[in-house]
């Protein structure tokens, strides 16, 4: 379902991607911020890049998702 959009954004191995897994998606989302967003400088991207962290959820909520 995401082969496309993944495709057409040039993320790294669109074919196999598993939004399902939770790893797989934290990871995204830290490229996608890196890549393609790049709201916050680099310094202030630590937090996120933390995948394992059991506060990243919520830090995906206030950071990410309440950023527009």
């Amino acid at each position: 379902m995401f082969r496309c959009k993944l495709t057409a954004l040039d993320s790294h191995n669109p074919a196999s991607f598993n939004c399902k897994d939770e790893t797989e998606f934290r990871n995204f989302i830290v490229w996608f911020e890196d890549q393609k967003i790049r709201h916050y400088k680099i310094e202030d991207r630590g937090n996120l890049r933390n995948i394992h962290s059991s506060d990243w959820p919520k830090l995906f909520e206030t950071k990410l998702l309440n950023s527009r």
